[in-house]
């Protein structure tokens, strides 16, 4: 039995909730002590030893040593994901200044990565709160991210959903977050360790995915139909082959345009 509690950095958006449902509804209650926060909040914590294993947006995997990530999970899109987009007011190759809300770090990265690479402009950003008449009204263009992104109005923009962009230039699914856990974490002495209690949470979201869909329709205001597609469709739970080939691309691309030190190969818990 771990000395302490092991503290688990929980994400509150609607892409996380399969993932954290177990954990919330009190999976391994007398051995884990849960935290809320924003993704970006979450790998500083973790980076700071403040919290033992975190869900983290894929590129602080880069930039936080000592990480071990939990095999076969994370939150991906295979194709369109819808809640992770660029708002502009412009054609995406004549974006000249990006608002950026910085709730997640990996999405600030992929998406001036596509801006760079596939469209040839490298625009002046700014970091601002996810308010889209905010963002852009100094700006050409704003991304957005999670629940914030879900709920704006887009009409009249050029709408640039991020992960259908990678999917067009890779073929390959976005992986947008990973399960981590600190190497000096609290050891688990059942087989396996900490490792399956990320897999039954999971099972447990994905067994009470109508619970979760019922929840969001009355924060988010999309049809239940539309959600139902949103956690089966659009978004994936699955860290398979092409996803891990994805990540090393990610990875390669953020090094070379210097939004990571140095590569580093995958270690899983």
């Amino acid at each position: 039995m771990a000395d302490r509690l092991f503290r688990l950095s929980i994400i509150e958006y609607l892409n996380a909730a399969p993932l954290n449902h177990g954990f919330k509804q009190g999976l391994g209650w007398d051995r884990f002590h849960l935290k809320f926060h924003y993704p970006s909040v979450c790998a500083d914590r973790l980076r700071e030893g403040e919290v033992d294993a975190g869900l983290i947006s894929s590129i602080e995997y880069l930039r936080i040593p000592g990480l071990r990530i939990v095999p076969g999970l994370c939150i991906a899109s295979p194709k369109r994901v819808r809640s992770v987009v660029i708002l502009s007011k412009v054609p995406p190759e004549r974006i000249r200044t990006l608002a950026l809300d910085t709730s997640s770090r990996t999405s600030v990265v992929l998406g001036q990565l596509l801006l760079r690479e596939r469209y040839g402009v490298s625009p002046e950003t700014h970091d601002l709160g996810p308010d889209l008449g905010a963002m852009l009204a100094e700006h050409d263009a704003a991304l957005m991210i999670g629940d914030a992104a879900m709920r704006t109005p887009k009409e009249g923009l050029y709408v640039l959903d991020l992960a259908e962009e990678w999917h067009a230039w890779t073929g390959l699914p976005f992986v947008f977050a990973l399960w981590t856990v600190r190497e000096d974490a609290p050891a688990f002495p059942e087989p396996g360790g900490v490792a399956p209690y990320f897999h039954r949470s999971l099972e447990a979201g994905k067994a009470n995915l109508n619970a979760i869909i019922e929840e969001a329709r009355r924060s988010i205001g999309w049809t239940k139909l539309e959600l139902q597609e949103y956690l089966t469709e659009n978004i994936s739970y699955h860290l398979g082959e092409a996803e891990r080939e994805s990540l090393q691309l990610f990875y390669e691309k953020a090094v070379r345009h210097g939004f990571a030190p140095e590569l580093k190969p995958l270690h899983w818990l």
